[in-house]
């Protein structure tokens, strides 16, 4: 019955979204003048189910709900933009049950502000704020072959806070490079993302680290219907090359009709206070979209 009650309510918001994808966007003009905005709302479900398949397979489903914002006013001392970026997921499969497939809540606040001298070199102060949503686990099994859920993190656990201020140069709106200093706040109060090993009588919950940063970020439409955009971002608090962590994000989007949108990406990070190892991923994923600017 909650299976069936799923289906309905995804099919109902596909019905809802596909109709209201307009040329440019539902809401387009109901900006100021000086605002521009990029805003895609997507919804992805997937469903298989065997019984007595003969050629094999396994049943199951999963589902993914995504907003990607990017708004920015435009003034003449400096430009306010705003990056929010939502992805929440899970699925679903015959004798393991749910496992998280997506998961991410990030705002990124920057203030441009434009200089005397250069219309591309400009001043920036900012924040950011990334964590998750949904609690994460590790699984294994005991000696009896049963398995073992652990939970690893949840919503502030871990959770960045970082203030930045720099220079950045923007020659376009396509194209962008920022660099300067960056304070780095990690929260965990239950995992252990902000302790500090060297300190082994006591578990610290917060860390601030200072640094410096370097983001890049690129796009490109190749035409109406595809775009491909990436964000690579690096930051360093002194301590070493393992202290270095970064984030390379690419994102190819298709658009195969009205409302719905065929997407590519691959994610490469490196954070050694969650793993020793670079961390990938990738992913195709087919659904619809509602552009709202």
């Amino acid at each position: 019955m909650k299976l069936k009650k799923f289906f309905m309510a995804c099919a109902a918001a596909c019905a809802f979204a596909a109709p209201a994808m307009a040329e440019g966007g539902t809401f387009e003009g109901a900006l100021p003048e000086n605002w521009k905005a990029d805003v895609v709302a997507g919804a992805k479900i997937n469903w298989y189910n065997f019984s007595n398949w003969q050629a094999g397979g396994t049943s199951n489903y999963n589902w993914l709900v995504t907003y990607h914002a990017d708004v920015q006013g435009n003034w003449s001392v400096a430009n306010w933009r705003n990056l929010v970026d939502i992805e929440i997921g899970q699925t679903w499969t015959e004798e393991m049950g749910w496992r998280k497939s997506n998961d991410k809540l990030f705002w990124e606040s920057m203030v441009d502000f434009n200089m005397p001298f250069s219309s591309t070199v400009k001043a920036y102060i900012g924040n950011r704020f990334e964590t998750q949503i949904m609690s994460g686990y590790s699984y294994s099994t005991d000696d009896d072959g049963n398995e073992v859920k652990k939970a690893v993190s949840s919503f502030m656990d871990p959770a960045y806070e970082t203030q930045v201020a720099g220079i950045a140069y923007i020659p376009n709106d396509n194209l962008s490079a920022r660099g300067g200093f960056a304070n780095r706040m990690t929260i965990s109060n239950g995992y252990g993302f902000a302790d500090d090993k060297e300190t082994l009588d006591k578990v610290e919950t917060f860390r601030d680290e200072p640094g410096l940063e370097v983001v890049l970020e690129g796009k490109y439409a190749f035409s109406d219907i595809v775009s491909f955009k990436s964000r690579l971002w690096g930051f360093t608090n002194f301590q070493g090359v393992k202290q270095i962590d970064g984030k390379w994000e690419n994102l190819l989007s298709v658009i195969l009709t009205t409302g719905v949108e065929l997407q590519a990406g691959f994610d490469m990070a490196y954070d050694f206070d969650q793993s020793e190892d670079a961390q990938y991923k990738s992913m195709v994923l087919f659904g619809v979209t509602w552009r709202w600017f």
